[in-house]
């Protein structure tokens, strides 16, 4: 059976890749595996958003009642008048 010339080049290309790996290691001719993450953007945006957005609102939160405490302190000592 006679080769059609899309067998032949592709036959041919595939000599040429064959005869430049010759004598190489492995390692050499090798694509890398580009590494991915398991866990997508939008998962690791959503757990940042549910974790850290509750702490920083009730910091806001508590902000004035520290703000309050540290005046009182500043105040029995005398440093600043109520």
């Amino acid at each position: 059976m006679a080769q059609t010339p899309t067998q032949r080049r592709a036959n041919e290309k595939h000599a040429k890749s064959v005869e430049k790996r010759m004598g190489k290691p492995e390692t050499a001719y090798k694509k890398k595996e580009v590494k991915r993450s398991p866990v997508g953007v939008a998962a690791v945006v959503l757990l940042i958003f549910v974790v850290i957005a509750p702490l920083l609102i009730e910091q806001l939160r508590l902000l004035p009642q520290v703000w309050n405490f540290i005046l009182g302190l500043l105040a029995k000592v005398g440093l600043v008048s109520k």
